[in-house]
């Protein structure tokens, strides 16, 4: 593959691949190659990596590739530090070291940018931005040092681990699916920049979107400033103009990114005039005709060469073709636009308060069919919801899911308005939120579904769910007695598969009572007391909410946070033990023999930690199913036990005191209402609401407990079921059937004697009697080799269909990773993502959703993975998409919390309030618009963010 005489490769080159140059400069080329204006660059091509890999260090990496353990984070880390360490010391063999610097040299003087340009597509798809790195602003004596830097980052330890899970080869260049270019272009002085979409990304019409801003584009993705936008039509007419305040922009001076304070003459000044705008049209509609499809375009526009002055705007009330110029700096596909219409306009908002991880296809099946069908349609045919009886609940979008938002008004409209807080109309789009607060209330609708209930489905009653999910959950937790003195192994499949639905069957019990504890209940009793004590006690920053609602009884998350805080205790108390946990840097590599013989040295903290593991064994980091529980894996237990003994708080003493708040706040709370008019009957009404609101809290936290219990017994018999798939070869690994759908899996396990399994319209067939290819074995499949080799006459096409099913598994693998560390945006519709309208705030301020009252200023600690959990230190502001049970073990540690997801009722919020942490939920990508370190200012009052400067 590699050609020596072409190590440096100039965009205006012709016939140039992707397996030469990356995908990023490959489309530069083609514009360069069709007259398009882009700024002066030039690519080290793949080969050129290629070969300085081969020919110094492609031995010394496959051996460090051999052994790292890709499930240890310490191992990867370590292994890639080293492979990274190797390439920037070696030397470039000097054929390669003279043709780089030959043509560096007859570059003019003036700043760079040298960016990494991949050659699988799939680490330059924007969502996993980052994992290689591009430098800006780069002299040119340094450029040849970020060249070799890019080379490096494509050994990151994120890079690495993505391409492992997806299948990618690291050193298979030759395959065209690995390696890279550096892709070295001009810095474009920019005086006005912003980006053209030849599609509208809001509602998929052929309009023209421009936004644009004083400077570099990075006061846009800062948000630093809104951009001006305008809406044009193909024919130039300008139907729509949002002209924005811009205070500041960026601008490079002496090759730096300055902010600069934007003149007041120019802040509330269109950034593009008329003529300008039409320019900017005329490129995009010719970059569309181009490349064949809706183009979201990034350009950049010089107006002369001088360093910035505010005074070159005026040149852009007569535009001298001649002094201005507009450069393209990249142009793709509208990446919100997707063959996926359906009119239905989907929201991820309420999937943050109950399903917010990346999700696999059988975990989307496992639990969305029974949030579909037993809390969607049965419940909406007891109560008498016509409307959304038969309605689809559901969606999975990018590895997320999302609801469908035309259910959730519907059922919402049976709520009184003054239920109708902010907090859920965060659920919908801003231009629908004021329809939705006034929509008229069904309230006699309302009535009748209560009565239909009481007749229909008596336990749905509000004074009754919480006590008839009681009673399932003890019988449920004796029939998982049984089911652990199960052995797997000795079940042959069909057995296999009746434990499985009969255990599904009785978690059914569990939906159907959510359906009222959650959906109804919860939400109704807690925005009633939340609205009463805004109304009536003018409780605006939540303080009497927080109160009453922490400190409540029987919260199992909450007593699972003591035992671990009892557990550091007990750990902070024995020096010895202490001192061997501290030296183990990473303790995930242990085994359960390791970890016996670890903890035998303090019998109590032997037998609380078992006690722990037996019962809080079956929670996870997690609810997805693809990960391991902790009684599967003790080792995170031990880790966040040790996290916690660094600090000597007690959490039995908190929530002691926590419960003490409340007694004061309730009664300090019930006397003022009393004081005001009609007190006594709004008293009375407040304390019987408020006990349903406190119990429906401690209802959702708890069904979290019992649900887990019920996915561990899933998750333990898929395994199984993919155990005997990946020894029959249909799947390559155990973990492989989390990216099968129920359908697909289930029909390798029915009971039939025609064994077929459909995927994607392909069917997998066979014959399990004895007299044809393969035989049953004491009722289970053989595990004789399905590979078209030892099969006759049908062998060839089964082999065929089972190698479309592992390639169909691979994708979705790849699409998961690819998506899990992202959140994409919080709507869909018609196969068109977007988010909320940007409203524009103070620069330093970042609005979100108020969660959890009080204010804290400290520093910031982006957590994107529980992993990352043990570098949290004592007041820190943790910064993440979302918590889940697992997490709230160290929120003893946290000053302030910050996430991605989620509002009043979600996890995070329900535990900050309980530990009394002030809380900022809904910051739309709080993980990069903070950085760890940075000092922040969290006012759970008002829900907003502030950057200290």
């Amino acid at each position: 593959m590699v050609d020596k005489d072409n190590y440096v490769i100039d965009l205006k080159e012709k016939d140039l691949s992707i397996e030469k140059i990356g995908g990023k400069a490959l489309n530069l080329a083609k514009m360069s190659a069709a007259g398009f204006n882009i700024p002066p660059a030039f690519t080290v091509s793949v080969d050129a990596y290629d070969f300085f890999i081969k020919k110094e260090l492609e031995g010394n990496i496959s051996e460090i590739l051999r052994i790292i353990d890709f499930t240890r984070e310490d191992s990867i880390s370590q292994g890639c530090s080293v492979i990274r360490s190797m390439i920037k010391s070696q030397e470039l063999p000097q054929d390669l070291f003279l043709e780089i610097t030959r043509k560096i040299s007859g570059l003019p003087d003036g700043y760079y940018a040298v960016r990494s340009s991949a050659v699988a597509e799939d680490l330059v798809d924007a969502s996993f931005a980052g994992q290689l790195d591009s430098f800006l602003n780069i002299k040119k004596e340094d450029i040849l040092e970020n060249i070799i830097e890019c080379w490096a980052s494509y050994w990151t330890d994120r890079a690495v681990k993505y391409r492992h899970d997806s299948s990618i080869g690291h050193l298979d260049t030759e395959l065209s699916s690995a390696g890279l270019a550096v892709l070295v272009q001009k810095m474009v002085n920019a005086d006005v920049s912003g980006v053209t979409f030849t599609a509208n990304p809001v509602n998929g019409t052929e309009e023209v979107v421009i936004e644009s801003s004083w400077g570099l584009g990075e006061a846009i993705a800062s948000g630093i400033v809104t951009p001006d936008i305008f809406v044009l039509g193909r024919d130039g007419e300008i139907l729509e103009k949002n002209i924005k305040t811009k205070n500041k922009g960026y601008f490079l001076v002496n090759g730096q990114n300055t902010l600069i304070t934007i003149d007041e003459e120019y802040r509330e000044r269109s950034s593009l005039n008329d003529d300008v705008l039409k320019r900017l049209l005329q490129i995009g509609v010719e970059l569309e005709d181009f490349f064949g499809v809706s183009q979201d375009i990034e350009w950049a526009i010089e107006c002369g060469k001088n360093e910035f002055n505010q005074d070159k705007y005026k040149m852009l009330d007569n535009p001298d073709k001649n002094s201005l110029n507009i450069y393209i700096l990249q142009s793709r596909p509208v990446t919100t636009l997707t063959e996926d219409k359906d009119d239905i306009l989907w929201t991820r908002a309420y999937g943050d308060e109950y399903w917010a991880d990346a999700t696999t296809p059988l975990f989307y099946d496992v639990m969305g069919k029974m949030l579909t069908d037993y809390v969607n349609h049965e419940g909406a045919r007891i109560m008498g919801y016509k409307e959304i009886t038969d309605a689809e609940l559901l969606k999975l979008h990018k590895s997320r899911v999302y609801f469908n938002s035309w259910v959730l008004e519907k059922a919402f409209s049976y709520y009184p308005k003054f239920a109708r807080s902010k907090e859920l109309l965060n659920y919908y789009p801003l231009e629908d939120q004021k329809r939705i607060s006034e929509y008229p209330s069904i309230l006699h609708k309302a009535l009748i579904s209560q009565v239909l209930v009481a007749i229909r489905d008596p336990d749905g009653m509000m004074h009754r769910t919480d006590k008839a999910y009681r009673k399932w959950s003890q019988g449920f937790m004796e029939k998982c007695e049984d089911f652990d003195k199960t052995d797997l192994d000795t079940l042959c499949d069909e057995e296999l598969l009746a434990l499985y639905h009969d255990i599904e069957n009785s978690g059914i019990k569990h939906y159907q009572l959510i359906r009222y504890g959650m959906v109804s209940h919860s939400i109704a009793t807690n925005l009633m007391i939340k609205n009463w004590l805004v109304k009536w006690l003018d409780d605006e920053d939540g303080s009497f909410y927080a109160g009453l609602i922490s400190g409540l009884d029987d919260n199992k998350t909450v007593e699972m946070n003591i035992k671990f805080s009892d557990l550091a205790k007990t750990l902070r108390e024995d020096q010895a033990l202490l001192d061997k946990m501290n030296s183990i840097e990473d303790m995930s590599f242990l085994d359960e023999s390791e970890i016996d013989e670890l903890i035998s040295s303090n019998p109590d903290f032997k037998k609380d930690f078992d006690l722990f593991i037996a019962d809080y064994g079956h929670r996870s980091n997690t609810r997805e199913i693809l990960y391991p529980r902790w009684r599967e894996d003790k080792t995170y237990v031990l880790e966040v036990i040790k996290l916690l003994s660094s600090s000597d708080l007690d959490l039995r003493k908190n929530e002691s005191e926590s419960r003490a708040n409340r007694f004061k706040t309730e009664n300090e709370v019930s006397s003022r209402i009393k004081k005001l008019r009609g007190g006594f009957f709004k008293e009375k009404i407040f304390g019987v609401v408020l006990n349903l609101a406190q119990t429906y809290l401690t209802f959702r936290e708890n069904q979290r407990f019992y649900l887990d219990h019920l996915l561990f017994r899933q998750r333990l018999m898929l395994r199984d079921m993919g155990r005997r798939l990946t020894d029959m070869q249909i799947i390559g690994e155990v973990d492989d059937v989390f990216f099968l759908y129920e359908k697909e899996l289930f029909s390798f396990f029915d009971t039939s004697d025609l064994q077929t399994a459909e995927v994607n319209g392909n069917i997998l067939s066979q014959k399990l009697k004895g007299d044809t290819h393969s035989e049953k074995l004491n009722g289970s499949i053989s595990s004789e080799k399905l590979n078209g080799d030892t099969l006759s006459e049908n062998g060839s096409t089964l082999s065929k269909n089972i190698l479309s099913l592992q390639e169909e598994i691979l994708k979705r693998k790849k699409e998961f990773y690819r998506y899990k560390s992202s959140l994409p945006p919080k709507f869909l519709k018609n196969g068109i993502e977007f988010d909320d309208t940007v409203t524009e705030y103070d620069q330093n301020a970042i609005y979100g959703a108020a969660a959890s009252p009080g204010i804290f200023t400290g520093k910031a600690r982006v957590v994107e993975s529980i992993e990352e959990l043990s570098q949290l230190e004592d007041d820190e502001i943790l910064i993440t998409s979302n918590t889940d049970p697992a997490w709230t073990a160290v929120f003893s540690k946290v000053g302030g919390l910050i996430t991605e997801t989620g509002g009043i009722l979600s996890h995070g919020a329900v535990i900050s309030r309980e530990y009394r942490i002030p809380a900022v939920t809904a910051v739309k990508g709080a993980t990069t618009l903070f950085k760890t370190g940075e000092k922040l200012v969290v006012d759970g009052n008002e829900g907003v963010v502030y950057k200290k400067e």
